[in-house]
């Protein structure tokens, strides 16, 4: 387990003191917009009524296919399969404190977005072309799909040199997330800004805790046994 501290603590991005600060900034606002729509009663913004009669998908299209397969494997079980799986591939490679993080990461995140969505108890949109269970805000799908991948981007940041392969790395993550967060909105059973805040929530908890239990890691290697 020793020898993947040094390669994994190596990673600028959650040892930067000014990128945990935009993480918890980023925690702070999600918890403060998710306030102001309690006050609110649960109304939507008016970006949120506009994007909504700007993207949609109709039953049965191309589009709704692949929302409505995103909506499957960015469900509970969906995630949990792959973090799961992601874990234990870094646990059997020989990265354990990786594969402790990644799945603390997501017990937090889901543990974050659901008491998010009890405290504030918002209406899902009227028009939803699913039925799923719960409030709207955060959207617990971009939640998840932004932490594994902000937590597999992580690892594997640490162990690239390159700049083309550390913005492929980006590239696809972020691609990820908004891939998910657009099939919330286009089958309308979430508001952009559920979205936003599901995104925004899922990054930051990845970087937080990574944060948090890298730190001890080398804190106990320097320990010793």
């Amino acid at each position: 387990m020793t020898s993947s501290i040094p390669a994994t603590t190596g990673s600028r991005v959650t040892s930067c003191p000014a990128t945990i600060a935009v993480a918890i900034l980023a925690l702070a606002l999600v918890c403060a917009v998710g306030a102001w729509i309690a006050l609110r009663g649960g109304e939507p913004f008016a970006i949120d009524s506009v994007w909504r009669s700007m993207i949609g998908v109709d039953p049965g299209s191309a589009g709704y296919g692949a929302a409505a397969t995103l909506a499957a494997v960015g469900s509970a079980v969906g995630v949990s399969l792959c973090v799961g799986i992601a874990a234990a591939w870094l646990f059997v490679a020989g990265s354990r404190v990786n594969a402790v993080v990644l799945a603390t990461t997501a017990v937090v995140g889901v543990a974050c977005s659901e008491l998010l969505k009890l405290l504030i108890a918002r209406p899902r949109p009227f028009d939803a072309l699913l039925e799923p269970p719960g409030f709207s805000y955060p959207s617990g799908h971009s939640m998840g799909a932004a932490v594994l991948a902000t937590g597999l981007a992580l690892v594997a940041l640490a162990h690239v040199g390159s700049r083309r392969s550390r913005a492929w790395v980006i590239i696809a993550a972020v691609s990820w997330v908004t891939l998910m967060m657009w099939s919330r909105t286009a089958l309308h059973v979430h508001w952009l800004s559920d979205t936003i805040a599901g995104a925004l929530l899922g990054w930051s908890v990845a970087v937080l805790v990574r944060a948090v239990l890298m730190r001890a890691a080398v804190t106990r290697a320097a320990a010793g046994p």
